[in-house]
């Protein structure tokens, strides 16, 4: 069957292309992935694993997102035609009239209708994308479950950009699907928390961040703010206290802590004004507590200008490092919660541990060996946060002998020192 659609035709290098406008239903319908048995694929074994359909990702994610998002879009999906039948585009140009005004006819002149029939329509990039929408409008995914949500029955007639791309040889189409996808990067995670409209945790994030919020603070010289929202790293003269990245994974802690689960994978939709606001009271209020009783907090929140040579200090250089404050907070908040530790006086006995990258307190917890870089892994995170859980509230009647003896086991094994002993709690 024929398929005639709306086209715009146009070339970058050697290559025509026609962007086209389908609805999900006949895309689903007309197209195909991309296989090993197409003669221009000849991929390495590396390549074809890469391109592999994740068939979870496009169940889990993909699928859920277009049956429960009214906000969902995806970018242009690229078709290759192969060996059609009929394959012939028409511009409007020759139906324009004598009186069409000059300013319409060179615009006109590049619209057409783009008719289609037979062959192979091979989708050389947004597999996984059309993989969803194919189960989606048929309503059963891969391992033929009914797909429900709110939008199921409105996604096969949502409409998609569409770009045909005539096959030329295989040496060209496999030059084509090569450079798409070598050249296609996923987002990075501080342009993900910074973009995010329905991860609840970034949007959180974002609100600590602007102005008149705890970390919304800038310097005078540049006026950038003390939190790096580019990268997830800091170098060793970075101006910043911390990274987005390390942000986020604080307001997850804080928020779990207090019931709120924002996971984007599991809620799909935005969370509602009224539940952010309440989580955010909590990000905000033991942000505020951080800033407010860790010394070294104070005085970058005070002198911003200043950062960079608390980084190059030998004390508490650790606490300008974004891995311990993942670590810190969730140690803080094992204290508080758990051991009912006073919140200001848990925040307060933060500044009397030894935060010297050098202790060996830190070794091979959160501070490798050689005393000069972090470990950044959960593990060590979630060692660290315990360990300083234990300094806040050790001495506490609350806190159990049984714990108190597992940490110190834990923390001998990941030290290598089998006579390890836990140092005194802080008062």
């Amino acid at each position: 069957m024929a398929n005639t659609v709306p086209a715009i035709k146009g070339k970058m290098g050697s290559i025509e292309f026609y962007n086209t406008k389908l609805r999900a239903s006949d895309l689903a319908a007309i197209a195909r992935a991309a296989s090993k048995g197409d003669d221009w694929a000849n991929l390495s074994i590396e390549e074809r694993l890469q391109r592999k359909l994740n068939e979870k990702r496009v169940r889990d994610e993909l699928v859920p997102y277009l049956a429960n998002s009214p906000d969902r879009f995806f970018g242009s999906i690229i078709i290759l035609v192969y060996e059609p039948a009929t394959f012939a585009y028409e511009d409007f140009g020759k139906w324009l009239k004598d009186d069409t005004p000059a300013a319409y006819m060179g615009v006109i002149g590049q619209m057409g209708v783009l008719t289609i029939d037979g062959g192979d329509l091979i989708v050389l990039d947004g597999q996984h994308r059309w993989a969803a929408l194919r189960l989606v409008v048929n309503r059963k995914d891969d391992k033929d479950k009914d797909i429900n949500g709110d939008f199921v029955s409105a996604v096969r007639d949502d409409e998609l950009s569409v770009i045909f791309v005539p096959f030329i040889n295989n040496e060209t189409t496999r030059r084509i699907f090569n450079k798409i996808n070598k050249s296609a990067k996923p987002t990075g995670r501080s342009d993900n928390i910074i973009t995010s409209e329905d991860d609840g945790y970034a949007i959180l994030t974002r609100k600590l961040l602007a102005a008149g919020e705890p970390l919304g603070v800038t310097d005078t010289v540049k006026g950038e703010l003390i939190v790096n929202w580019k990268s997830n790293t800091l170098g060793d003269r970075s101006a910043q206290l911390t990274t987005v990245s390390a942000v986020y994974e604080t307001v997850k802690a804080i928020c779990k802590e207090y019931s709120f689960h924002f996971e984007e994978r599991d809620r799909i939709i935005r969370p509602g004004v009224e539940e952010l606001d309440k989580a955010y009271e909590n990000v905000s209020h033991w942000w505020g507590l951080l800033l407010q009783y860790i010394s070294v907090f104070k005085e970058a929140i005070d002198n911003p200008d200043k950062i960079t040579q608390l980084r190059t200090k030998e004390a508490n250089n650790l606490l300008v490092k974004p891995a311990t404050h993942i670590a810190l907070v969730r140690g803080l908040l094992i204290a508080a919660r758990r051991y009912s530790v006073k919140e200001s006086q848990a925040v307060k006995r933060i500044n009397k541990i030894d935060w010297d990258m050098s202790s060996d307190l830190w070794k091979n917890i959160l501070v490798y060996a050689s005393g000069e870089r972090i470990i950044a892994r959960n593990e060590n995170y979630l060692r660290a946060a315990e360990l300083i859980a234990y300094l806040l509230a050790g001495a506490s009647d609350r806190y159990p002998a049984e714990t108190r003896d597992q940490l110190r086991v834990t923390l001998a094994s990941m030290k290598g020192e089998p006579g390890y002993q836990l140092p005194p709690p802080v008062a």
